[in-house]
């Protein structure tokens, strides 16, 4: 009786069993396929260049339901104030699932970098060499200043140099290139091995000097940069406030010893300022003070173009990725650069995830129209090379 049972009930259980393996292969492609296209927030079907600060305006004309805009734009909502996703292993499918789309927007940049170059003929390469040789990992890097660049010299320093020392360049000296000889239109450097990757990092040029500015207003730069640049930027801007000579003695001199109480790291009382002191209200630069400055034909690495500062079209560089264009973009540079593994540094450090253009300039004045023009002509190169705007 009970195998009779059993012999009739089996050809049941055995049907439930298919049924549900069939069920759960359904249901499983379908939510994996979600899945698939939830990350997959690029389009490589599209001419557009889509990046996260565009999902709203690509999905609103896309061919997918409008109930799925949120779901979908809730996706970059991991995305920090600071522009890289937080949470890392999402980030790795996020990569993913784009990669290629990534790699056809570098490779576009990079013809677009020599489309420009072959149209400047023989550039005469920059008055001293910025390319750093890290041959051990068969790499060679040029830092753009305010485009992560400190993240970088901090690896590189902790990794090769020294685990404790990492608030200098000069660090890292001795491995500037020193040049060799122009072969095919690239300049060869006898320290570096030739089957180096050369890359960089850029960033909006007016990114890079209002991020200058956020900088010179802390106490450190301020005492670090006094003499190189933030002293003359200053007096030069505001000494038409100034009534007469002895008036403007007894400002420089409330000037230096508020910059020494600075240097001391205010190991005593702040020294008395006076409230119509202007070299003091405020005790740094702001932005149009540093572009006026800039305009005077003073150079510095902190604004210099990129184009220039790292001879782009001399270097002739594998890959140039954006900081805007992060977390995706330098997920793609450590992989091709075989730093994959050291992807936890680079997500963890905040130097190197700054903010969007369009967040950072929110808090700025525009610049008007006689600055526009400066920038235009000033970064012309950056803005054709890399594709930005004014």
């Amino acid at each position: 009786m009970n195998r009779r049972h059993h012999q009739s009930t089996y050809p049941k259980k055995f049907t439930q069993m298919i049924l549900t393996i069939i069920l759960f292969c359904i249901g499983g492609t379908y939510y994996f396929s979600n899945r698939a296209q939830d990350f997959q927030i690029y389009s490589t079907s599209d001419n557009e260049n889509l990046s996260v600060k565009h999902l709203q305006t690509y999905y609103q004309h896309s061919p997918l339901e409008l109930q799925k805009i949120d779901e979908l734009y809730n996706i970059t909502k991991v995305l920090d104030y600071k522009g890289r996703l937080s949470d890392i292993d999402y980030l790795d499918n996020f990569y993913y699932y784009n990669k290629e789309f990534v790699e056809t927007t570098i490779n576009k940049r990079m013809k677009q970098v020599d489309k420009v170059c072959a149209t400047m003929g023989n550039e005469i390469p920059y008055s001293s060499v910025h390319l750093y040789q890290i041959n051990e990992i068969g790499v060679s890097w040029c830092p753009v200043f305010k485009a992560g660049s400190t993240t970088w010299k901090n690896y590189f320093i902790k990794r090769f140099v020294n685990l404790h020392f990492t608030n200098s360049l000069s660090l890292l000296e001795d491995r500037i290139l020193t040049k060799s000889r122009m072969v095919g239109g690239k300049l060869l450097y006898k320290d570096e091995k030739i089957s180096n990757i050369r890359f960089t990092v850029v960033r909006h040029p007016l990114s890079r000097l209002i991020s200058h500015v956020h900088n010179a207003a802390k106490d450190n730069e301020m005492v670090a940069m006094k003499n190189s640049w933030i002293y003359d930027a200053i007096f030069d801007n505001r000494k038409g406030r100034v009534n007469s000579s002895a008036e403007l003695e007894t400002y420089k001199d409330e000037f230096d010893r508020y910059y020494l109480w600075l240097t001391l790291k205010k190991v005593y009382s702040k020294p008395r300022i006076s409230d119509k002191n202007p070299f003091l209200n405020p005790p740094y630069p702001v932005l149009n003070e540093l572009i006026r400055f800039i305009r005077t034909g003073r150079t510095n690495g902190h604004w210099a173009p990129a184009w220039r500062w790292c001879d782009i079209c001399c270097n002739r560089y594998n890959y140039i990725i954006k900081l805007e264009e992060e977390p995706l973009e330098l997920w793609f540079l450590l992989d091709k650069v075989g730093l994959w593994s050291e992807r936890r540094y680079f997500h963890d450090t905040k130097a190197n995830s700054s903010p969007k253009f369009d967040n950072e300039t929110q808090n700025f004045p525009a610049l008007n129209d006689d600055q526009k023009r400066w920038m235009r002509m000033y970064y012309d190169r950056d803005f054709e090379m890399f594709d930005y705007d004014v």
